[in-house]
């Protein structure tokens, strides 16, 4: 994904309107804490928002970063589970995206060569025994991920957007780390909570950003316009149709629902000691970059 684009998906919503973003971070941190519940659970939400390659390819990265030291195996599993995913567009491959997840989410991992190149501190690993499975390699199967695909309300029974939220969000972002972890979280000049907040025309034009939502707009002839950033529908009956859906109605849930998007604005950024600390690391020192003086320069 280049620059543009991570600028451009830094402001998009989620299927259940969570930052994209943070999803991700709330991923890797679910990992670092050897949870797969909730790993799967965030992985899902990034991949049924229609952001599937872009979820392999996450977990690529994390495991090249992380865990690739300690688990050479993983590299063959993974890329045979990707390439499978790739060759075929039926959804009983959807679970290998969670496969991956949960058994990353049993192995050890090293974040000193991490935290040096994304974080720019030397660290080092402290002693520890993990009650780990790092030999396993689980496989799930669709019943296993049934849970996590998308809900739609049933507008012949009478079921409302405005309480599906209720029953599908299950976990709070992890927002103690933004400060930290700047890698997932691409500088944007609007705050998430000011786009949940907005009025449904212009919080839908940056959930437009995510596939499903942009898929979902497109078949009730909903039209984006970059000018005014909203969006708007061919005709009242579009609109109508597509509310039925897709209209939440955020801002008359009770603020629990909320604030699992948003967050309580209370959260305490974590510092990199403790951060280190909490994950049984210990920062040795910052590594300041040397800037290169140009012989020309020094002459003048």
């Amino acid at each position: 994904m280049s620059d543009t684009d991570e600028i451009y998906y830094s402001n998009a919503l989620t299927r259940y309107l969570y930052s994209v973003i943070e999803v991700r971070q709330s991923l890797f941190i679910s990992l670092l804490n050897h949870d797969p519940t909730q790993a799967l659970y965030w992985g899902y939400e990034s991949y049924y928002s229609g952001f599937e390659k872009e979820t392999f390819e996450f977990l690529q990265r994390i495991y090249n970063d992380i865990y690739a030291e300690n688990n050479p195996d993983l590299k063959d599993y993974i890329n045979e589970l990707r390439e499978t995913w790739d060759k075929n567009d039926v959804n009983h491959c959807d679970c290998n995206v969670g496969s991956i997840i949960y058994t990353l989410a049993l192995r050890p991992y090293n974040l000193v060569t991490f935290v040096k190149d994304i974080l720019s501190y030397k660290i080092t690993k402290d002693e520890q025994n993990e009650d780990l499975m790092p030999q396993c390699l689980i496989s799930l199967t669709p019943e296993h991920i049934e849970k996590y695909k998308t809900k739609i309300v049933d507008v012949e029974k009478g079921e409302k957007a405005r309480n599906l939220l209720t029953t599908v969000k299950l976990y709070p972002i992890m927002k103690e780390y933004n400060t930290l972890f700047t890698l997932f979280n691409t500088k944007s000049d609007v705050e998430f909570k000011d786009i949940y907040n907005y009025p449904f025309e212009k919080w839908l034009y940056y959930a437009s950003r995510s596939p499903i939502w942009l898929e979902r707009i497109t078949d009730h002839n909903g039209t984006i316009n970059d000018d005014t950033k909203t969006v708007t529908f061919l005709d009242e009956d579009d609109e109508n149709n597509f509310c039925e859906l897709w209209d939440y109605e955020q801002n008359e849930l009770p603020s629990d629902i909320h604030e699992l998007s948003i967050g309580t604005g209370k959260e305490k950024q974590l510092t990199i000691r403790q951060f280190c600390k909490k994950y049984k690391y210990t920062v040795v020192s910052k590594i300041t970059k040397r800037k290169v003086t140009k012989k020309s320069e020094k002459t003048g």
